[in-house]
Order: C-alpha cells, then structure tokens, then sequence
C-alpha cells in the first residue's frame, strides 16, 4: 500500500502545474516593452530564487573547478581554479528581450562590473620568467555586454505546450579588467594588469561567458519546462 501511495504522489508532483507568482507581470508573447519591464523587474527581486516555478539562485554562481590554458603572448599559464565564484548578475540589466513567438530567445544585456574570484595552482610564465603560485585570486570585468540566443521548441506534455531549450550562442564585449592574486609580486601583477586588454581579455571573457552563458541557459530551461506557454503568456 505505501508503495502504491508513493507512486500516486510522484504522478500527482509531475503532473503538477506551475504559475507564475502573482506579482509578476505576465505579457502578450510577442510585447517585447511589456518583457522588457517585466524581466528587470524579475532580475532586482527574484535574483535569489523563486521556489515556486523551480527557478534556482541566480547569484552567486558556483563552479568546483576550472581548467586554464593560456598560450598566447607574453603570458602564459596552465593550471586550475578552484571553487569559483561568479558575481554581478544582480545588477545586470536586459536591454531588449524577444523572440518567444519566434522560437528563437534574443536577450541583450550589460553588466558593470562582473567579478571571478576563487582559489588557484598554476604555472605561468611572464615576459619568458616562469612562476609557480597557489593561492586566492580574484579577477573583476568592467562593462561586460553582450547578447544571448537560445533555441527554443514547442512540446506537449499532459496536454499543456511548453518551452524548452535546444541550444545557444553567446556574443559579448568587455571594455577592461583587472586581477588580483597571491603570490604575485607587485611588479608582475602591474604587468599583467597593464597588459589585459591586449594579452588576457578575451580569453578570460571567453571563459567566463561561456560558464554564464551554460549556467543560466539551464535556469531558464528549468523554468520553461515547469511553467506551461498559457501560464507564462497572457494568451487571447
């Protein structure tokens, strides 16, 4: 008899279905000024989370580790870091949002200050000068920008349609930087802050764009195959 309540409760939890928390504005799917307002709106107060639709912490962003291999120009560095903490989604802001009604998620968003910090072990070399160093780092990106595409299908699940992703690219700019870490002298780290435009930018950007981009392309996922079109839309 347990087991076959056991197995009722799980029908009933995935059949379940989810709704938008009542202060949250629902649009037309195609009213791209009633999206825009709505989406800020959901980053300055729900960045935290939203339980109800399944929708996790937005900030901070943990990752275990991450692998480095730089080798290109005057810096070079292989080696990891370790538990990394990615900040600054709090205060992004979406400066156009559409594409729901095409299938096709275009988000252009800018961030002004985007931090990475963590723990590392790596060997580099600087200038032809090899160091070896372990210890905290942290690396802060300054108007960071770009725009997010996610591919979306239509499926049917329990007679509800829902959203949900099949794919993604990510295209951003990043005006400057700067990194701390110990272990490194002053002059090295002059060095390396002096040169982050033209040596390190766009590899860390690709890095961390990447790690951003994966991260919140499943948030979103997770949402739109919790919450039914009808119920995220208003529909006529």
């Amino acid at each position: 008899m347990d087991k076959i309540y056991q197995f009722i409760v799980i029908l009933v939890v995935a059949d379940k279905i989810f709704t938008l928390p009542n202060d949250i504005e629902k649009c037309r799917i195609n009213d791209e000024k009633c999206l825009l307002r709505s989406s800020n709106k959901v980053l300055r107060k729900y960045y935290g989370g939203i339980t109800e639709i399944d929708l996790v912490p937005l900030e901070p962003f943990m990752v275990d580790k991450i692998k480095l291999n730089h080798n290109i120009g005057a810096i070079k560095t292989k080696g990891n870091v370790y538990n990394v903490m990615l900040q600054g989604f709090a205060t992004t802001t979406i400066e156009s949002i559409s594409g729901f009604d095409k299938n096709l998620l275009e988000i252009d968003f800018k961030t002004p200050r985007f931090s990475f910090s963590g723990f590392y072990k790596a060997t580099s070399e600087v200038l032809g000068f090899p160091i070896v160093s372990e210890g905290k780092f942290l690396m802060n990106f300054y108007d960071f920008a770009g725009k997010l595409k996610i591919k979306l299908e239509r499926y049917t699940r329990n007679g509800k349609t829902y959203f949900r992703t099949n794919g993604y690219e990510i295209s951003s700019t990043l005006r400057t930087g700067d990194v701390d870490w110990d272990g490194a002298g002053r002059s090295i780290l002059w060095l390396v802050n002096a040169s982050f435009d033209l040596v390190i930018k766009s590899t860390l950007k690709s890095y961390v764009g990447d790690l951003w981009t994966v991260y919140y392309e499943k948030a979103i996922n997770r949402v739109l195959t919790k919450v039914p079109i009808e119920e995220l839309f208003i529909v006529d």
